[in-house]
């Protein structure tokens, strides 16, 4: 009786757990008990624990399956932010480009009115600015994903040793205990958050607690020792890289959110910045060569209409001459020197249909078109990769399910049973104490 009853018990806290994230469903162990006396039946039956209904193989492979998933949400976030930096078509940096060239169309019609002059220098420094602004949102995005590697690490590093103190609290639990039980199961919990965050091998010990590694075997947990993740800032932009036990692993890291920001830190936006910079460098040169080759309004030879920082990137650093800034007469619009010549003007308007991108087969814009599409279809690539791979996830996340979670209809059945045994044994003794007291009865 007492046996059913711890079944009854086992069979209660499995309902009351239904809802439980990472509870794995219990299930009583019961043993015949052998009698001394040869000639009896048996002594009853013992409870030698309980255990938890698990299936090792699913565990693994949702442990594999996770860091893709959540790398390429990861990327698909972060890249998300990108393509809402770069704009609309339309409405950004080729918007502006268009501004620039209407403006020195209109500087050809009337090279000599004031009000065109002015127009046309406003028009180069909204581009200017547009091209800063744009570098200074794709460095801030590459910024943002390293904060977020780092954020990562934090994390990782503070899940290693909530696992390796339960390794230490596993190692002193009876193994099939309940304490024990309770103990995997948020072991368990704790696995699945870290291989969200980073892709590692967990073998798991003789007392129910993991050794955990990452990258090519870099110890993580080791029992009750848990191994730090380290940050290190790395020239030329102050990057982190991330170290275990001093050497650098970042190459190693190829799952998990940690690896998705780092892709998008070291490889997305770096690829955007440098065809930001390609097109903002080429304007550069292709405007400056006509505006320098032109007159100005005073007949002398024209200066450079943009400058940029040697020792920074072209689109980061783009400005107007503060020359012609200060005084607009300095805009070249002539060819020749010769009043109401427009070639230099009518040139840089030509320069809107010009190929001088991608080896002269694109124009400005469409090197533009180039960028934003780039992004567009990054993070169309990404979430797509997502969905697959979280579809994958929660295949094997519902197998896994159907294994240890608990089903309401199993444990009504189990709860009849323990029930039907207890009133069984009850009626039981019930008659064994009938007959005792009857054969009392009859001596006495």
């Amino acid at each position: 009786m007492s046996a059913q009853s711890y079944g009854l018990d086992v069979v209660g806290q499995n309902i009351a757990n239904v809802n439980t994230p990472g509870y794995t469903r219990r299930e009583v162990l019961l043993s015949s008990t052998a009698s001394p006396d040869p000639m009896a039946q048996g002594a009853g039956v013992t409870v030698d624990g309980v255990r938890g209904i698990r299936d090792r193989l699913l565990e693994r492979r949702l442990q594999m399956e996770q860091p893709s998933a959540a790398r390429e949400g990861a990327i698909a976030d972060s890249l998300s932010v990108v393509e809402v930096a770069i704009g609309k078509p339309g409405e950004s940096i080729d918007a502006q480009m268009d501004a620039f060239f209407s403006a020195a169309s209109n500087l050809a019609s009337d090279p000599s009115a004031a009000s065109a002059r002015q127009s046309f220098v406003l028009a180069a420094q909204n581009l200017a600015s547009g091209f800063r602004d744009m570098s200074v949102r794709l460095t801030s995005a590459r910024q943002n994903a390293d904060t977020q590697a780092r954020g990562a690490v934090s994390q990782i590093n503070a899940l290693s040793a909530q696992i390796a103190a339960i390794n230490g609290q596993l190692a002193q639990a009876p193994s099939n205990g309940t304490q024990s039980l309770s103990l995997q199961d948020h072991q368990k919990q704790l696995l699945d958050q870290l291989t969200k965050l980073i892709d590692v091998s967990a073998i798991e010990r003789g007392d129910g607690g993991v050794d955990v590694s990452v990258g090519s075997g870099r110890p993580l947990v080791v029992g009750t020792d848990a191994t730090n993740l380290g940050t290190v800032r790395q020239p030329p932009d102050g990057l982190v890289g991330i170290t275990s036990n001093g050497l650098d692993i970042t190459s190693e890291i190829t799952g998990g959110t940690l690896a998705g920001y780092l892709q998008v830190r070291d490889s997305y936006v770096p690829d955007y910045l440098t065809r930001l910079n390609d097109l903002a460098s080429q304007v550069v040169t292709s405007v400056n060569a006509i505006h320098n080759g032109g007159f100005d309004k005073n007949g002398d030879a024209g200066l450079d209409l943009f400058t940029v920082d040697p020792n920074d990137s072209a689109a980061g650093s783009l400005q107007v001459n503060g020359a012609i800034v200060a005084d607009t007469s300095l805009v070249a619009a002539a060819g020749v020197n010769a009043t109401g010549d427009n070639q230099a003007a009518r040139d840089l308007a030509a320069l809107r249909d010009a190929r001088v991108m991608d080896g002269g087969r694109a124009t400005f814009s469409d090197m533009w078109g180039q960028l934003t599409y780039t992004v567009g279809n990054d993070v169309r690539v990404a979430k797509n990769e997502q969905t697959s791979r979280q579809a994958i996830v929660s295949q094997v996340q519902s197998l896994a399910d159907s294994v240890s979670g608990v089903s309401m209809d199993d444990e009504a059945m189990s709860m009849l049973r323990y029930q039907r045994a207890y009133e069984a044994n009850a009626q039981f003794f019930r008659a064994v104490n009938d007959t005792i007291t009857m054969l009392l009865q009859m001596v006495g």
